[in-house]
């Protein structure tokens, strides 16, 4: 059973995000689920340290992800964890037009809750603020029957 971290433990039984049908469709509408389904593997790799997920779909060069990845390993390693600082996907909005051929863009507005960074003896490593609303970018390709985000970057920052 799901059981999700507090100060005294790392998450446990963290279910793997089910990739919704619709997220492997060539359409407007496959491109947003797909955009809500990375961030839902972002999430899962807070939790788990587990990145293999999101990088199975994501390219080398992800902006996002070079500033990002190396904190999620980082915080979970040496038995640390992190609890909280869930990123929940408000809208994510794509005029489905191609930037570059086969390339899209779709861009998503959310928000981080706020969260603890947590030692392997439980005390808080460091602290992360709620983040009000965000926006980033996402340029994906659809190649092989599904979608792989080449780059995800914030918007304005």
């Amino acid at each position: 059973m799901y059981k999700p971290a507090d100060a005294k433990g790392r998450a446990q039984n963290v279910p793997v995000p089910v990739k919704p049908a619709l997220a492997d469709k060539n359409t407007k509408e496959g491109l947003e689920a797909f955009a809500r389904y990375w961030y839902a593997l972002l999430n899962y790799g807070f939790e788990t340290g587990n990145l293999s997920p999101i990088k199975s779909v994501t390219g080398a060069s992800c902006a996002m992800c070079g500033k990002i990845f190396p904190g999620v390993v980082k915080w979970n390693s040496s038995g640390r964890w992190v609890e909280g600082a869930v990123i929940n996907v408000q809208a994510a909005q794509s005029k489905f037009v191609a930037v570059l051929p086969g390339q899209f863009q779709v861009v998503i507005q959310s928000e981080q809750e706020a969260g603890t960074l947590r030692n392997a003896d439980g005390s808080v490593g460091q602290t992360v603020a709620p983040s009000g609303v965000l926006g980033d970018l996402m340029i994906a390709e659809y190649v092989k029957g599904k979608w792989h985000a080449l780059n995800v970057d914030r918007l304005g920052g």
